[in-house]
């Protein structure tokens, strides 16, 4: 279940991130006039947001399907 839930997660984060990304970039770039100042602002907000639960989900999703399969590196010589 867990997995389920971080892959949710990590979806929602990259569809914000995405689609604050394209209202930021469509002004210059994509030839639309260019949005008004704070709605700029709260588009980057939102694409930072959405980058943080993208991470926060994939850290979750990495966790939840790694197991014991770790490597723990010993104190020993080689």
């Amino acid at each position: 279940m867990a997995a389920y839930l971080s892959t949710a997660v990590m979806l929602l984060g990259l569809v914000v991130s995405l689609g604050s990304g394209w209202y930021i970039a469509k002004g210059p770039f994509f030839g639309f006039g260019t949005p008004p100042l704070p709605s700029i602002l709260a588009a980057t907000g939102l694409f930072v947001f959405g980058i943080i639960v993208f991470g926060w989900g994939l850290s979750s999703r990495i966790d939840a399907g790694s197991g014991d399969e770790r490597v723990i590196p010993g104190n020993e010589k080689v």
